[in-house]
This record gives structure tokens, sequence and C-alpha cells, in this order.
């Protein structure tokens, strides 16, 4: 038992204030962590730059920050390979935290490790990344989606070099236990991830974390689910679902349906302007249930936010985003599927929001098509 004592009628011991401190440190709440200082906020967005890009060139580290506390999307002081960026100090209080934090990785693209230098993938798994980190004792968590294969291995922080190359997507939302849960119940079923790490303290084996985690049998559902849901500072978020059952081909529709254009557009009633991995065959621009159309990003350039120099085509991004096209609409829908016809086959989903000052700085650095293609169809990067 600590012993309280008195120094000058006043205060207590550094011995109790060092043994306060670690108490309230280990029942803080899971959250979304902030770059540098690593503070808890609502929600961060990262967007990585691809490699050599810019002068003097990129590394591939550096990336753009906006969370739910700041003013706008700007560059970051921090790089990816830094402890202080937003996803290694919010993934340090999974990893380094407290014994009752547990989590959940997935990803289509197993990290290797030194124990398995070689995993095997299953490519009818869903196309989807992503950790949901939990603490059961505090009733909290966080959601993080991403773009990026092989990563994170379970306990590392560090993004791999050789995922330097190609831009990148990060959104972090801050949830209570039972979002986390709910989250993993759409994961599980609707996604169908491919789980290759799990810590479940406190967890009964049949809540939805577990279930997810031990990749228990479900039926595959043949519709999407929209699952409506408030962040703990009250973001109202829209997380999408689909599983391959939906969106493969068939006989009523013989190339699959296009999560962008099928899904995310009609959900919202909005045109959208989307950024994803775009090689092969691509889906129709042309959306399904109403009078929209899903355009295509060519062009990622950072001039219109005080950064010159720095532009890079679709081609070297790996990033899955989308913005409504009506201002008056702020839509901002951050996913881990592409527009490829392939990934008609593949599960997967999408994070989406109404905030005004991430979408306008989006827009602004986007440079998208203007030509409608009502076929499937390829693209090309623009020409420099």
């Amino acid at each position: 038992m600590v012993q309280l004592t008195h120094s000058l009628g006043f205060g207590v011991s550094n011995a109790y204030l060092g043994y306060s401190k670690f108490l309230t440190k280990i029942m803080e709440k899971l959250s979304a962590l902030t770059n540098v200082d690593g503070k808890a906020v609502d929600w961060w967005f990262m967007y990585k730059y691809p490699s050599n890009v810019g002068s003097p060139a990129s590394t591939g580290f550096e990336f753009l920050y906006m969370d739910s506390e700041s003013k706008g999307l700007q560059l970051s002081s921090v790089t990816m390979d830094h402890d202080q960026c937003a996803v290694a100090t919010t993934l340090q209080s999974i990893f380094k935290g407290a014994s009752t934090s547990g989590y959940v990785l997935w990803n289509d693209e197993i990290p290797p490790t030194d124990e398995n230098p070689d995993p095997s993938d299953n490519g009818g798994k869903a196309h989807s990344k992503g950790i949901l980190g939990f603490d059961k004792s505090t009733d909290s968590g966080f959601y993080l989606l991403h773009s990026t294969p092989r990563f994170p291995a379970a306990g590392e922080i560090d993004l791999p070099e050789m995922e330097e190359q190609y831009g990148q997507t990060y959104l972090c939302i801050s949830v209570d236990y039972a979002t986390a849960n709910a989250i993993a119940g759409v994961l599980h079923e609707y996604h169908d991830v491919q789980v290759y790490a799990s810590s479940l303290p406190g967890i009964d084996a049949t809540e939805n974390i577990a279930l997810l985690a031990n990749q228990a049998k479900v039926t595959a559902p043949a519709t999407p689910k929209v699952l409506d849901l408030q962040t703990r500072g009250g973001q109202t978020i829209q997380f999408f679902g689909k599983n391959k059952l939906w969106s493969e081909p068939s006989h009523t529709n013989a190339d699959g349906l296009d999560f962008w254009a099928d899904l995310v557009g009609p959900t919202y009633q909005v045109s959208m302007n989307v950024e994803t991995w775009r090689r092969g065959t691509v889906f129709s621009d042309v959306d399904q249930g109403f009078d929209g159309d899903t355009e295509d990003v060519l062009e990622i350039n950072l001039a219109q936010i005080g950064i010159s120099g720095v532009n890079w085509a679709f081609t070297k991004d790996h990033a899955k985003w989308g913005i409504s096209a009506d201002e008056n609409k702020p839509i901002v829908v951050v996913g881990d599927i592409n527009r490829n016809v392939s990934q008609g086959k593949r599960g997967g989903g999408a994070l989406g929001f109404s905030n005004e000052k991430l979408w306008i700085a989006l827009k602004s650095i986007e440079i998208a098509e203007t030509t409608v293609e009502t076929e499937i169809h390829t693209d090309s990067a623009p020409k420099s």
C-alpha cells in the first residue's frame, strides 16, 4: 500500500505522485493519438507521400496530417519512420500499453516476420487492412483503417521500408467498447478479413471481437451493410461493409458491382471523385440506383495547400479515398477497396463522414477526370 506523506503541510510525496501518474496512465481510454505529443483526439487522417516526388525528392515517409482539433490538412513535422508520428503513438498504446488493452490485426497481405518470413495469403478473404484496438476495462477503443500492405507486424510500429514507394491513407477513430465490438461484427460477417494476429484480454469467446479474431465460421450475407456509428466525440460516421457475395459477377451482372459507384455514391446520393489503386480493368463511372457518377482522380497536386512542386499521378498512389462532388454535402470517405473490376470478388469497406475542412483540402489537391466512362475501361497516367 502506498502511504501518503505531506511536505510542509501541503502536497504529497514524489513517490505518490509517480504512482498516481502511473495509475492515471493505465486507466486512460484507448484513443486515436496525435502526432508529436500523443494527445487523445476524436479522429485523425494521414496521407503518405509516394517516394521520389518533389524537390528534393521525397523519401516516401513524409505525410499530410489532420485531426479533429486541427485547422486543416498540413505537412507533418515528423515522418512515418519517427516514433512520434500518429500511427506510431496510437499503435504503442496497444503494443506497449496497459495489460487490459487488446487488438486485432488484419491485412490482405500478411507482414513477414522472423518466425514466418514468407506468409501465405488467402486470396478469397477481404481486400481489407486495419487495426482494432480495445480496452474493455476503460470502455474504449479505436479503429485504424489503412491501405498499406504487410503492415503492421504484431508489436511493431515502423512502416516497412518496402512500403515507402506508393502513397497511402490512414484514418483512425476513437470509439467506446460497444462500438468497437459492433465494428468487429461487420469486419467478420461482411468484410471477411484475413486476421493474422490478436490479443484478447478479458474478451468472452462469444463477443464479436473474439469471433473476428478467431475467424469463426459465419454465413456470408448477400447484401451490403452500412452501420451508423458515433465516435466518442460525437462524430457521426457511416461504416460500409460488403461481402464478395454482393459484388462478385453473376448472371444478372456479368462484371460485378463496384463498391464506390454502386454502394457509396448511392448511399449518400452524391456523385463522387475517388482515388484508388487502378491497374487493369476499372468499373464504369455510372452510379447505380440514382443519377450520379463516380469519377477517378488522375493526379494529386499539393500546391493549393501551400506545398509547391509536390505532385504525383494515380499510378504512384495506393491510397483509397473519395469525396463528394457536391460542396453542399462535404462527404469524405476513406476505404480499403479499389475500383478495379477484380475487387468485385473481394470483401471490404470504408468509413464515411461529413467534414468541411478535410473535404476542402482533398478537393483542392485532386485533379479528377471530366469524362464519364459508361463501360468498364482502363485508365492511363496523365501526361506530364
